[in-house]
Protein backbone atom coordinates (compact mmCIF):
# COMPACT_ATOMS: atom_id res chain seq x y z
CA UNK A 1 0.00 0.00 0.00
CA UNK A 2 1.33 3.43 -0.94
CA UNK A 3 1.33 6.20 1.67
CA UNK A 4 -1.19 8.23 -0.34
CA UNK A 5 -3.53 5.23 -0.37
CA UNK A 6 -3.17 4.81 3.38
CA UNK A 7 -3.98 8.47 3.98
CA UNK A 8 -7.05 8.05 1.79
CA UNK A 9 -8.25 5.21 4.02
CA UNK A 10 -7.69 7.30 7.14
CA UNK A 11 -9.35 10.39 5.68
CA UNK A 12 -12.82 9.06 6.48
CA UNK A 13 -14.08 9.95 9.95
CA UNK A 14 -16.18 6.77 9.96
CA UNK A 15 -13.28 4.48 9.02
CA UNK A 16 -11.00 6.11 11.54
CA UNK A 17 -13.75 5.84 14.14
CA UNK A 18 -14.08 2.10 13.49
CA UNK A 19 -10.33 1.59 13.90
CA UNK A 20 -10.30 3.57 17.13
CA UNK A 21 -13.26 1.64 18.57
CA UNK A 22 -11.72 -1.68 17.66
CA UNK A 23 -8.52 -0.57 19.30
CA UNK A 24 -10.46 -0.44 22.57
CA UNK A 25 -11.85 -3.97 22.12
CA UNK A 26 -13.10 -6.32 19.37
CA UNK A 27 -16.75 -5.73 18.46
CA UNK A 28 -19.62 -7.29 16.58
CA UNK A 29 -21.28 -5.54 13.66
CA UNK A 30 -24.20 -4.45 15.85
CA UNK A 31 -21.95 -3.04 18.58
CA UNK A 32 -19.89 -1.08 16.07
CA UNK A 33 -22.98 0.56 14.57
CA UNK A 34 -23.98 1.82 18.00
CA UNK A 35 -20.50 2.98 19.00
CA UNK A 36 -19.58 4.71 15.75
CA UNK A 37 -23.15 5.96 15.22
CA UNK A 38 -23.58 5.04 11.54
CA UNK A 39 -26.31 3.11 9.73
CA UNK A 40 -25.90 -0.54 8.74
CA UNK A 41 -25.43 0.19 5.03
CA UNK A 42 -22.61 2.64 5.64
CA UNK A 43 -21.06 0.35 8.27
CA UNK A 44 -21.04 -2.60 5.86
CA UNK A 45 -19.38 -0.49 3.17
CA UNK A 46 -16.67 0.85 5.49
CA UNK A 47 -15.99 -2.51 7.12
CA UNK A 48 -15.61 -4.10 3.71
CA UNK A 49 -13.16 -1.41 2.65
CA UNK A 50 -11.07 -1.68 5.84
CA UNK A 51 -11.03 -5.47 5.52
CA UNK A 52 -9.96 -5.29 1.88
CA UNK A 53 -7.05 -3.07 2.88
CA UNK A 54 -6.12 -5.48 5.70
CA UNK A 55 -6.60 -2.93 8.45
CA UNK A 56 -9.28 -5.04 10.18
CA UNK A 57 -10.45 -8.65 10.07
CA UNK A 58 -13.52 -10.62 11.12
CA UNK A 59 -12.78 -13.74 13.15
CA UNK A 60 -14.69 -16.90 13.90
CA UNK A 61 -16.37 -15.46 16.99
CA UNK A 62 -18.22 -12.98 14.76
CA UNK A 63 -16.32 -9.98 16.03
CA UNK A 64 -14.12 -7.53 14.12
CA UNK A 65 -10.51 -7.00 15.18
CA UNK A 66 -7.78 -4.59 14.13
CA UNK A 67 -5.06 -6.51 12.30
CA UNK A 68 -1.46 -6.14 13.42
CA UNK A 69 -1.04 -3.74 10.51
CA UNK A 70 -4.13 -1.80 11.61
CA UNK A 71 -2.80 -1.54 15.16
CA UNK A 72 0.54 -0.25 13.90
CA UNK A 73 -1.12 2.34 11.66
CA UNK A 74 -3.37 3.54 14.46
CA UNK A 75 -0.49 3.87 16.92
CA UNK A 76 1.46 5.85 14.33
CA UNK A 77 -1.19 8.50 13.73
CA UNK A 78 -1.42 9.72 17.33
CA UNK A 79 1.35 12.24 16.62
CA UNK A 80 -0.46 13.47 13.50
CA UNK A 81 -3.71 13.74 15.42
CA UNK A 82 -2.08 15.96 18.05
CA UNK A 83 -0.25 18.06 15.45
CA UNK A 84 -3.48 18.52 13.52
CA UNK A 85 -5.45 19.57 16.59
CA UNK A 86 -2.74 22.08 17.55
CA UNK A 87 -2.02 23.23 14.00
CA UNK A 88 -2.41 26.90 14.92
CA UNK A 89 0.42 26.53 17.43
CA UNK A 90 2.74 24.50 15.18
CA UNK A 91 2.31 26.84 12.22
CA UNK A 92 4.19 29.45 14.24
CA UNK A 93 6.66 27.25 16.16
CA UNK A 94 9.71 25.36 14.94
CA UNK A 95 10.23 21.78 16.19
CA UNK A 96 13.66 21.39 14.56
CA UNK A 97 15.35 21.69 17.98
CA UNK A 98 13.68 18.47 19.16
CA UNK A 99 15.74 15.32 18.39
CA UNK A 100 14.06 12.83 16.00
CA UNK A 101 13.38 10.12 18.59
CA UNK A 102 11.54 12.58 20.85
CA UNK A 103 9.82 14.27 17.93
CA UNK A 104 8.38 10.85 17.15
CA UNK A 105 6.75 10.91 20.59
CA UNK A 106 5.44 14.46 20.39
CA UNK A 107 1.89 13.31 21.13
CA UNK A 108 2.89 13.13 24.82
CA UNK A 109 2.50 16.91 24.78
CA UNK A 110 -1.22 16.49 24.05
CA UNK A 111 -1.94 16.37 27.78
CA UNK A 112 -0.19 19.70 28.26
CA UNK A 113 -1.67 23.12 28.77
CA UNK A 114 -0.70 25.96 26.43
CA UNK A 115 -0.31 29.21 28.38
CA UNK A 116 0.26 32.54 26.68
CA UNK A 117 1.56 35.82 28.04
CA UNK A 118 4.87 36.28 29.87
CA UNK A 119 3.12 37.25 33.12
CA UNK A 120 0.84 34.20 33.02
CA UNK A 121 3.77 31.89 32.29
CA UNK A 122 5.88 33.27 35.14
CA UNK A 123 2.90 33.17 37.50
CA UNK A 124 2.17 29.54 36.60
CA UNK A 125 5.83 28.64 37.02
CA UNK A 126 6.03 30.23 40.46
CA UNK A 127 2.82 28.58 41.68
CA UNK A 128 3.88 25.14 40.48
CA UNK A 129 7.42 25.63 41.76
CA UNK A 130 6.15 25.52 45.32
CA UNK A 131 5.25 21.86 44.83
CA UNK A 132 8.69 20.70 43.65
CA UNK A 133 10.20 18.23 46.10
CA UNK A 134 13.61 17.12 44.90
CA UNK A 135 14.92 18.44 41.58
CA UNK A 136 14.60 21.03 38.84
CA UNK A 137 16.47 21.10 35.55
CA UNK A 138 16.37 24.30 33.52
CA UNK A 139 17.54 25.23 30.02
CA UNK A 140 16.96 28.53 28.27
CA UNK A 141 18.73 31.42 26.60
CA UNK A 142 18.43 33.49 29.79
CA UNK A 143 17.96 33.01 33.52
CA UNK A 144 15.56 35.00 35.73
CA UNK A 145 17.98 36.29 38.36
CA UNK A 146 15.16 37.18 40.73
CA UNK A 147 14.85 33.42 41.37
CA UNK A 148 18.36 33.20 42.84
CA UNK A 149 17.21 33.65 46.48
CA UNK A 150 14.77 30.75 45.97
CA UNK A 151 17.53 28.65 44.41
CA UNK A 152 19.75 29.37 47.40
CA UNK A 153 17.06 28.07 49.74
CA UNK A 154 16.28 25.00 47.61
CA UNK A 155 19.95 24.04 47.40
CA UNK A 156 20.06 24.25 51.18
CA UNK A 157 17.08 21.87 51.27
CA UNK A 158 18.94 19.35 49.13
CA UNK A 159 17.40 19.96 45.71
CA UNK A 160 19.26 18.81 42.62
CA UNK A 161 19.44 21.77 40.26
CA UNK A 162 20.93 21.55 36.78
CA UNK A 163 21.10 24.56 34.47
CA UNK A 164 22.02 24.89 30.79
CA UNK A 165 22.73 28.43 29.62
CA UNK A 166 24.31 30.18 26.62
CA UNK A 167 28.09 30.41 26.71
CA UNK A 168 28.10 34.22 26.97
CA UNK A 169 26.49 34.03 30.42
CA UNK A 170 29.65 32.34 31.70
CA UNK A 171 32.10 34.53 29.85
CA UNK A 172 30.72 37.59 31.65
CA UNK A 173 29.91 37.74 35.39
CA UNK A 174 28.37 34.32 36.19
CA UNK A 175 24.73 34.59 37.17
CA UNK A 176 25.44 32.33 40.18
CA UNK A 177 28.01 34.70 41.67
CA UNK A 178 25.49 35.95 44.23
CA UNK A 179 25.07 32.45 45.70
CA UNK A 180 27.12 31.32 48.68
CA UNK A 181 30.30 29.45 47.82
CA UNK A 182 28.87 26.25 49.30
CA UNK A 183 25.75 26.40 47.11
CA UNK A 184 27.67 27.41 43.99
CA UNK A 185 29.42 24.06 44.27
CA UNK A 186 26.08 22.27 44.51
CA UNK A 187 24.61 24.02 41.46
CA UNK A 188 25.41 22.13 38.25
CA UNK A 189 25.85 24.50 35.31
CA UNK A 190 26.77 23.70 31.73
CA UNK A 191 26.73 25.83 28.61
CA UNK A 192 26.05 25.68 24.88
CA UNK A 193 27.18 28.12 22.23
CA UNK A 194 23.56 28.77 21.30
CA UNK A 195 20.21 27.81 22.80
CA UNK A 196 17.02 27.95 20.76
CA UNK A 197 14.66 25.96 22.95
CA UNK A 198 13.59 26.29 26.57
CA UNK A 199 12.73 23.38 28.84
CA UNK A 200 12.08 22.88 32.53
CA UNK A 201 11.97 19.38 34.01
CA UNK A 202 11.03 18.69 37.61
CA UNK A 203 9.21 16.19 39.80
CA UNK A 204 6.15 18.49 39.92
CA UNK A 205 5.78 19.78 36.35
CA UNK A 206 7.59 20.34 33.09
CA UNK A 207 7.53 23.20 30.62
CA UNK A 208 8.50 23.62 26.97
CA UNK A 209 9.01 26.76 24.88
CA UNK A 210 9.83 26.41 21.19
CA UNK A 211 11.33 28.99 18.84
CA UNK A 212 8.99 31.03 16.73
CA UNK A 213 9.30 31.75 13.02
CA UNK A 214 12.08 34.27 13.76
CA UNK A 215 14.25 31.52 15.26
CA UNK A 216 14.12 32.98 18.78
CA UNK A 217 12.53 31.22 21.75
CA UNK A 218 8.91 32.32 22.01
CA UNK A 219 8.78 33.31 25.68
CA UNK A 220 5.19 34.42 25.22
CA UNK A 221 3.86 30.87 24.69
CA UNK A 222 4.66 27.83 26.82
CA UNK A 223 3.33 24.28 27.17
CA UNK A 224 3.05 23.09 30.78
CA UNK A 225 2.62 19.40 31.55
CA UNK A 226 1.93 17.55 34.77
CA UNK A 227 1.59 13.83 33.98
CA UNK A 228 4.46 11.33 34.11
CA UNK A 229 4.82 10.88 30.32
CA UNK A 230 5.08 14.61 29.72
CA UNK A 231 7.62 15.01 32.53
CA UNK A 232 9.73 12.08 31.34
CA UNK A 233 9.70 13.43 27.77
CA UNK A 234 11.01 16.80 28.99
CA UNK A 235 13.64 15.06 31.14
CA UNK A 236 14.86 13.17 28.08
CA UNK A 237 14.94 16.38 26.06
CA UNK A 238 17.00 18.11 28.74
CA UNK A 239 19.41 15.16 29.01
CA UNK A 240 19.84 15.15 25.22
CA UNK A 241 21.20 18.69 25.43
CA UNK A 242 23.03 18.08 28.73
CA UNK A 243 25.14 15.47 26.93
CA UNK A 244 26.12 18.07 24.33
CA UNK A 245 27.13 20.73 26.86
CA UNK A 246 30.51 21.67 28.27
CA UNK A 247 31.35 23.08 31.72
CA UNK A 248 30.85 26.70 32.62
CA UNK A 249 34.38 27.83 33.40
Amino acid sequence: MKICELFTELSSENRLGILQRLDEKPMTFTSLIKKVDINSTEASRQLSRLTQNRLIEKKGDGRYYNTLFGKLVLSSISDLNFISEKSEYFVGHDTAQIPPDLLGQIDVLSTGEIITGVYNILNTHEKLGDGIKSYMWYMSDDFPRHHLPDIERKLEEGWEIKVILPKYMCSTRPFSASLSEKNRKKLEIKVLDEIRISVIASDRFSMLELPGTDGKIDQNTAIFGYDDRFKEWCKDLFLYYWAKCYPCI
